[in-house]
């Protein structure tokens, strides 16, 4: 495993790529995510999954400014359509980029992990070239952020360095004259109690036996009131 601190991005063929997650330092971990933009084509794309999912459900961040989140055309076919009504197509959400949150400076995505979420035992192997960030302390939660700066857009180490207290994970250029950041800080506990009940539904071939397991983990999806897009990486308990 690699330690705590930020990483310079990882360059595999065609792609620019950060790996991070956030640790407890005693071998247990949330979850793991990769963000990254394909060079090969010439286009300005960028992606976000978490990885233990594999592929299934990917954030795009597209050029043009048309953004969404959806499932693979594979998953979408073999594992939604039908038992979940509510999708009649793969995409869960769609949305324009939102306003610059300050000039030249995008806030595109937030993963907010609760200091409780992180549960899963670590296997060690599994994780090459993982930027691992500390645990919030209890009662908080730790807030990894995705900003855009524009081609001229000045920025002093990196984006919330002195007006937020963000730590850097890392950043890769952008064929656009773009940049990616991602940061990370602490921030209280995310309030879950205005929360409705709803309908659960099971995947294809999934029922409740399979929430017996241990280890499990859920993604909640919200919208930030800058028009941000955030994901809460939560561990389950059933």
């Amino acid at each position: 495993m690699s330690s705590y601190g930020s990483l310079a991005c990882i360059k595999p063929m065609g792609q620019r790529v950060l790996r991070f997650g956030i640790h407890d330092g005693a071998g247990r971990r949330a979850a793991t995510w990769k963000l990254w933009t394909e060079t090969s084509a010439g286009r300005s794309e960028v992606y976000l999954t978490c990885r233990s999912l594999g592929g299934t459900l990917k954030t795009s961040l597209h050029e043009s400014g048309k953004w969404h989140i959806a499932y693979s055309q594979r998953a979408f076919e073999e594992r939604v359509k039908g038992p979940i009504p509510k999708f009649e197509d793969r995409y869960i959400e769609k949305w324009p980029r939102p306003s610059d949150i300050t000039s030249g400076i995008t806030l595109a995505f937030r993963i907010v992990t609760p200091w409780s979420a992180v549960t899963t035992p670590v296997k060690e192997g599994r994780f090459k070239g993982v930027t691992w960030l500390p645990k919030a302390p209890e009662p908080k939660a730790t807030e990894i952020d995705v900003l855009i700066t524009k081609p001229k857009t000045q920025v002093t180490g990196w984006p919330g360095r002195r007006s937020m207290g963000t730590s850097l994970i890392g950043s890769f250029p952008l064929e656009n004259g773009e940049t990616v950041w991602s940061v990370y800080w602490v921030v209280d506990m995310p309030d879950f109690s205005s929360l409705g009940k709803g309908t659960g539904r099971f995947f294809k071939g999934r029922n409740e036996k399979d929430l017996k397991g241990e280890g499990l983990r859920l993604l909640l999806f919200g919208t930030q009131p800058d028009c941000s897009r955030v994901m809460y990486d939560c561990a389950a308990q059933v």
